[in-house]
Parts: structure tokens; C-alpha cells; sequence
């Protein structure tokens, strides 16, 4: 559930322009995922109530592989600004990382420049951490995507994290990065599209896109961003489908089960393939044993055969996309 539309929610981008110190709190600092998606973090004054806590320009990097208008951009944006609002609510939890994160995809955004608002809210917190809930809107207020987001806290970030996060942030940007959310992302190897046709039901997984290079996507915690890991699975979900054109996201779950620290490869199956809804399961490795990855072999690993075999390790993220036909 998103926040309700309120009067003080339908403000242009150019009136909330409020600084950092004016409301109360300071503003997260930004990484170099902020920088390449357009993204402004802002802070938030009570996090109990509906705020505007961050912003994205739109622009090609709206846009999927299929060159479809996905609002899986904002996946960043929104994981950031959910937890502003937790800390807002409660200071004390500095330090935290995403458990779960439900994205609800209601209208694909615009690619032209618009800006984009996110509202967030914490609906709870304890000690442990909280949940958040949080909607992406336009200057007339119309919702594009909804967030839901629970997070746990954690202990601090090791020694120099933030100040690569911090050296990241400040490279600058070029052409290369006016592309789609793919490309922007680096992602290779997306899954070929299979025979004519709709999809076989799966029983299996088939390979999905790698990211071979992370260390621009690294977080003030020194590992993958959950947006970068967010924008990966649904990515991967559409690469499975051999008519993956024909199909906008409806909703994506993902869950976060460790921490990612080196290249991360993927896998989908296709567990539904209905005419009017798709469901595809994807998971997410991490490191030297990931399943089909010729690129993340370290000294000691398995060979290349035994590493295209079903994989015995363990997925760093498992996520299941809801698909419906686009219009």
C-alpha cells in the first residue's frame, strides 16, 4: 500500500525544492547509482507521514531491453528513500540493509525528461528494523509505480566503504550513459529468446543476464546496491520470454538473502506462461560459484563444466515477477 494522495503531495518538482536543513534532517548522500539513474535523495522530516523524500529524472534509462518504458528504473530511488523514511522515524538505526522489496508497476513512466517524486512513509519500526511504504508520482500527481520495503539494521560499514561509495559518486557522467537501463547497467548475456511461440511451462532454469563489473554499484555498506540486484532480476524475468516485447511488469518481489560482493549471474524459469499473466521465478548468485559463468573463476574453483552444472550454491536474492500483456 502507498501512501494516500494528499494536497501537499501534488507540489510541482520545481516548488520542493526544500533543503536538506530545512526539513529537519540531512539528506543521504549519493553513490554512483544515483548519479547514472538521474536520482535526487533528499531527507525527511518526521518519516511517519508521506514526504517527499527523493526524485528521478526520466530518460532513456527508462526503458528495457525490448525498448519498453519500465518503471524498474526507480527501483534504486525507491529502496533509498524507503529507508529514509525508517531512519527518519528512528535515528538510532543508522545502519541498515534491505530484507524485501515489492515493487507494483501501475503505469509505465514517461522517457522525456519528467521528474518524478518518491512519497514514503515507515508503517513500523522496532529495534530490529521496520517497513516502509512508499509511491512514485508525477508533477499531476499520477502514481506510476508502488513500494513496499522492509529493512533490518546491521552493524557499521567497514573501514573505507564510504569513501569508495563517496569516489564512485563523484565520476562523472558521459554519452555512454544517456542508454537504455540494460546498458546503463552493463548487463551481457541476456538470455536468447526461445522458438516461436509462447513459453514452455519451465521445470527448470535457463541462464539469464550476467553483471560482470559491480565495483560503480557498490553501496556505503561495500556491497551491490539492492536497487542495482532489484533492476537485474526484473531485467532477467522479461529476458526469459521469448515474446518478452508483448509484456509489461505487473508486480516484483525480491527478496534479499546475503550480501552480493562480486559478479552476479542469473537464472529464470518461466512457472506460469498464461496468455493474460506470466509468472517467471529468477535467482541471483554472487562470487566464483555461480552456475554458467565463465568470468568468475578464482583459483581452486571447479572447472567449466562442472560449473554449468545445476548450481550448489547459494542464490544471493530470489525474486518472482508478475507479467500482464502491454498495451
Amino acid at each position: 500500500m502507498a501512501p494516500s494522495t494528499s494536497g501537499s503531495g501534488q507540489s510541482s518538482p520545481a516548488a520542493d525544492t526544500i533543503t536538506a536543513a530545512s526539513r529537519g534532517s540531512r539528506a543521504p548522500t549519493s553513490g554512483r547509482v544515483e548519479r547514472l539513474l538521474r536520482t535526487q535523495l533528499r531527507g525527511a522530516l518526521d518519516g511517519t507521514i508521506p514526504e517527499c523524500t527523493g526524485s528521478i529524472v526520466t530518460g532513456p534509462w527508462c526503458l528495457d531491453q525490448d525498448g519498453r518504458a519500465t518503471g524498474l528504473s526507480a527501483a534504486a530511488l525507491l529502496d533509498q528513500t524507503l529507508a529514509t523514511s525508517i531512519r527518519a522515524a528512528a535515528p538510532e538505526l543508522s545502519t541498515m540493509v534491505t530484507t524485501e522489496l515489492q515493487l507494483n508497476f501501475l503505469v509505465p513512466p514517461p522517457s522525456d525528461g519528467t521528474v518524478l517524486e518518491a512519497w514514503t512513509r515507515s508503517g513500523f519500526v522496532d529495534t530490529r528494523g521496520g517497513v516502509a511504504f512508499g509511491a512514485l508520482r508525477g508533477p499531476d500527481a499520477r502514481e506510476y509505480v508502488h513500494a513496499v520495503g522492509w529493512f533490518q539494521a546491521v552493524h557499521s560499514a567497514p573501514t573505507g566503504a564510504l569513501d569508495y561509495f563517496h569516489r564512485m559518486g563523484a565520476l562523472p557522467l558521459g554519452p555512454t550513459s544517456d542508454v537504455s537501463l540494460d546498458k546503463l547497467l552493463g548487463l551481457r548475456s541476456l538470455a536468447s529468446k526461445a522458438a516461436d511461440g509462447g513459453p514452455a511451462d519451465s521445470d527448470g532454469f535457463v541462464k539469464g543476464p550476467d553483471l560482470p563489473m559491480i565495483d560503480e554499484f557498490l553501496n556505503r555498506n561495500g556491497t551491490v546496491h539492492g536497487g542495482v540486484i532489484t533492476m537485474m532480476a526484473g531485467l532477467a524475468a522479461k529476458a526469459a520470454m521469448p515474446d518478452s516485447d508483448s509484456f509489461d511488469l505487473q508486480s516484483l518481489r525480491l527478496v534479499f538473502l546475503r550480501p552480493a560482493t562480486g559478479p552476479i549471474t542469473s537464472r529464470a524459469r518461466i512457472r506460469h506462461p498464461g496468455r493474460s499473466l506470466r509468472i517467471v521465478d529468477v535467482e541471483l548468485f554472487s562470487g566464483h560459484t555461480t552456475p554458467g559463468n565463465p568470468t568468475s573463476h578464482a583459483p581452486g574453483a571447479e572447472s567449466r563444466e562442472e560449473n554449468d552444472q545445476p548450481t550448489k550454491s547459494k542464490p544471493i536474492a530470489q525474486a518472482q515477477a508478475i507479467l500482464r500483456p502491454a498495451h
